[in-house]
C-alpha cells in the first residue's frame, strides 16, 4: 500500500502541473483581460501548496479519538472554497448580500465540519446537525436565488453558472459523505482509501472547474466588460467587483 506521505507528494506534483498549464493557458488571453482569469491557477497552486504542506507530515492536530487532521488541508478549504463560490455567483450576477450569504454559509459549513471532528458526545452531534443544515442552505441558495439571478443574464453565463453550480453541489456533496466516512468521522474508510478518494475529489473539482471558466470566453468575456465599466449587480448599484470587493474572496491583481 502507498503511504500518505507519497499520496500527498503526488497530488503536490499533479496539482503544481495543473497550476502551470492553466497559467500558460491563460498568457493566451488579451493582455488587458488576463488578469481577471488567475483566480484559476491561483486556485489549484493553492491546493498543490496544501497537499506540499501534507506530505511534510508537519502540519496536523489530533482528535480526541487520535485521528490526524491535517491544517494544511482545511487552510486550502477555507481560502479556495470562497474563492470558487464567488466566482460562480458572480457569473449568475449574483448582488454583494447574496455573495457575503453564499460566502458566510460555505465558511461556516467547512467550520461545522472542522469542529465535529474535535468534540466529543454530545456535543459533537450539535456540530453534526449544523453540517447538515449549513450545508442544505448553501444549496438551497445555489439551486434557487442565484439561480433565479442568473436568468438576469445571458444565455452563455446562464449555462455557464449552471455548470459551476453543479460541480459545487457534486465538490459539497462528495465532502460530506467523504467526512463522514473518514477516519475522523465514522471510521469506515481506511487511511488508503481516504485521502486516495479524497485526494481524487480534490484534483478533480480545481481542475474541472478551472477548464469550465476558460473555455467559457463568451460568459466570461461578457463578465469582464461588467466589471470594467462597474455596472455590476441586480439592481445596478449593489454590484461587486473581483478586483476590489473586500466581501468577496478573490482578489485579481496584475
Amino acid at each position: 500500500m502507498i503511504p500518505a506521505e507519497t499520496l500527498y507528494r503526488i497530488m503536490f506534483y499533479v496539482m503544481a502541473a495543473a497550476t502551470g498549464l492553466f497559467l500558460l493557458w491563460v498568457a493566451q488571453f488579451p493582455e488587458g483581460k488576463r488578469r481577471y482569469y488567475l483566480p484559476v491557477p491561483i486556485i489549484c497552486g493553492i491546493l498543490s501548496l496544501a497537499y506540499f504542506g501534507m506530505s511534510t507530515q508537519q502540519f496536523f492536530v489530533t482528535t480526541p479519538t487520535g485521528q490526524p487532521v491535517q491544517v494544511s488541508r482545511y487552510i486550502e478549504y477555507f481560502t479556495v472554497g470562497p474563492m470558487m463560490v464567488t466566482i460562480t455567483g458572480m457569473v449568475a450576477g449574483a448582488s454583494r448580500k447574496q455573495l457575503i450569504t453564499l460566502n458566510a454559509l460555505q465558511i461556516s459549513w467547512t467550520s461545522a465540519t472542522v469542529a465535529g471532528y474535535f468534540l466529543t458526545e454530545p456535543t459533537v452531534y450539535v456540530a453534526n446537525i449544523a453540517n447538515f443544515v449549513l450545508l442544505g442552505l448553501l444549496a438551497y441558495w445555489l439551486i434557487w436565488p442565484i439561480t433565479r439571478q442568473s436568468g438576469n443574464q445571458s444565455g452563455e453565463r446562464v449555462l455557464l453558472y449552471g455548470k459551476l453550480r453543479n460541480l459545487l453541489l457534486l465538490l459539497f456533496g462528495a465532502y460530506l459523505v467523504v467526512g463522514l466516512l473518514s477516519r475522523q468521522g465514522f471510521g469506515l474508510l481506511n487511511a488508503f482509501s481516504g485521502i486516495f478518494v479524497g485526494s481524487y475529489i480534490d484534483a478533480l473539482t480545481r481542475i474541472g472547474f478551472g477548464v469550465l471558466v476558460l473555455r467559457a470566453t463568451g460568459a466570461t468575456g461578457q463578465l469582464i466588460e461588467e466589471l470594467e465599466s462597474g455596472d455590476m449587480g441586480d439592481d445596478g448599484s449593489d454590484g461587486v467587483t473581483l478586483e476590489s470587493s473586500e466581501e468577496s474572496s478573490v482578489e485579481l491583481a496584475d
